[in-house]
């Protein structure tokens, strides 16, 4: 049975910011999808201990003050993603994430923080990169709401990291279906020529930005699905040097 088809798991963060590296979860989803058209969804607010930027409330809408009344601690979650995520990877059911680089990385760092053990990221699915990949010249913004609107995926608001890793779900199973490129592939397979296709894209649109005068990509940037970095949150994540 193609993956497409088969049981999957959404991931999505909401955010204090854009930074993978420092930022913190305020809002976490899970969505198990059994390849039946049954799903099951579990959301969380979540106080990072810290202010919320203003910036990210007026993207996401969650305050300071509601994360810290109602919101779980960092710990917590950590461990209750973790478990998820381990039983999935147990089960070989891939993990899907609209630009995985940013909520893997970000996932991989509330882990390490909480002292756990790190994942190998081997089945991982991101629609964004196939995209990207399989539709490379097709014009237009690649967001979620674009690609949703591309794929006739309804979204209904954006920023909740539900209704965004439900999106992401049904994206990468209906480029599945549309693009044999991808959705002939295994998920390990997949995995594997995501890495090369999110190097081969960062590599021409660094070269695009140099030449338009812009800054280039960071070297982060070309890592995919775990952006690789020094320092010691990261000690001992697979994949990443010391």
């Amino acid at each position: 049975m193609a993956w497409f088809d088969s049981p999957l798991i959404g991931l999505d963060f909401e955010t204090t910011g854009v930074d993978p590296l420092s930022d913190l979860p305020v809002q976490v989803a899970l969505v198990w999808c059994d390849g039946r058209g049954g799903r099951t969804r579990s959301v969380w607010l979540v106080d990072p201990g810290c202010e919320i930027p203003e910036e990210a409330i007026a993207v996401h809408g969650i305050s300071t003050e509601r994360a810290r009344e109602e919101g779980t601690t960092l710990e917590h979650i950590a461990h209750v993603v973790h478990r998820a995520l381990m039983r999935a990877a147990r089960e070989g059911v891939p993990l899907v994430a609209m630009n995985a680089s940013f909520d893997v990385t970000i996932a991989a760092c509330l882990f390490a923080r909480a002292g756990l053990p790190p994942l190998s990221w081997d089945l991982v699915i991101d629609p964004l990169v196939i995209d990207r990949r399989v539709d490379k010249y097709r014009k237009g913004k690649r967001r979620l709401d674009a690609l949703c609107e591309t794929y006739g995926i309804r979204l209904d608001g954006a920023h909740d990291a539900g209704q965004d890793a439900e999106a992401a779900l049904s994206l990468a199973r209906e480029i599945g279906r549309r693009w044999p490129e991808a959705g002939d592939l295994d998920p390990e397979e997949l995995t594997i020529f995501q890495r090369a296709w999110q190097h081969t894209w960062a590599a021409e649109f660094n070269d695009w930005c140099l030449s338009e005068g812009r800054p280039g990509l960071s070297p982060e940037e070309f890592l995919w699905p775990l952006r690789s970095v020094t320092g010691d949150v990261f000690a001992g994540v697979s994949g990443v040097p010391a």
